[in-house]
C-alpha cells in the first residue's frame, strides 16, 4: 500500500532513522532536525508507527501533540470552506498547485495524522473511536499527502471511503 511509506519519504533520512532506532522516549511535537517542521515530525511519525504495525504508539503520538495544531488548521480549513475556496488538486500537480499544497503544511500534516490515528483505531477494533477519528480527518478536506511515485493524494478522500464501509 503505497499509502502507508508516504510520509515516511518526507523525513531526511537522519531523522527518519532516529525515529527508527530510538529507545528512548521522544517529545514527537519537536523536530530534532533542522530540515522538517515540527508538525511534519509529528505527522510522519504517526504513520510511521502505523506502518510498523505499532498502532497504540501511533495513537499515543498524535495524541500527544493534536491539540497544538488542530486547531489553528481547523481555523484555516474553515476559512477555505467558508471562502468556498477549492481544495488543491491529487495526481500529478503543476508547480503553482505545488505551491498551495506546501503553503498549506499544517492542514497537510493535521489530516496525515489524524489518517494514521484513524487506521490505527480501526486495525485495533476501535470502530467507535475510528469513526469519530475518520470524521475529523474528513474535516480536513483540503489536506495533501505526498507519494514517493510522484503525485498527491487526500487523507480525507481515503478517511472517507473507510468510514462509508464501517457505516455500512
Amino acid at each position: 500500500m503505497n499509502k502507508l511509506i508516504l510520509c515516511i519519504f518526507l523525513l531526511p533520512l537522519p531523522a527518519l532513522a532516529e525515529i527508527m532506532t530510538s529507545d528512548t522516549p521522544r517529545n514527537h511535537c519537536i523536530s530534532d532536525d533542522q530540515s522538517i517542521g515540527d508538525s511534519a515530525f509529528w505527522a510522519s511519525s504517526a504513520v510511521l508507527k502505523f506502518a510498523n504495525k505499532e498502532y497504540a504508539s501511533a495513537i499515543a503520538t498524535v495524541d500527544a501533540c493534536f491539540s497544538q495544531w488542530a486547531p489553528e488548521a481547523a481555523q484555516t480549513q474553515k476559512k477555505m470552506n467558508n471562502k468556498r475556496k477549492d481544495c488543491p488538486s491529487v495526481g500529478s500537480v503543476n508547480r503553482r498547485t505545488k505551491k498551495k499544497i506546501e503553503k498549506n503544511y499544517l492542514i497537510n500534516d493535521v489530516s496525515m495524522a489524524l489518517w494514521a490515528k484513524a487506521r490505527s483505531l480501526h486495525e485495533l477494533e476501535g470502530l467507535e473511536a475510528a469513526t469519530q477519528t475518520y470524521s475529523q480527518c474528513v474535516y480536513m478536506s483540503c489536506g495533501r499527502a505526498w507519494d514517493p511515485n510522484g503525485w498527491y493524494w487526500s487523507p480525507a478522500s481515503d478517511c472517507a471511503d473507510k468510514i462509508r464501509h464501517l457505516i455500512e
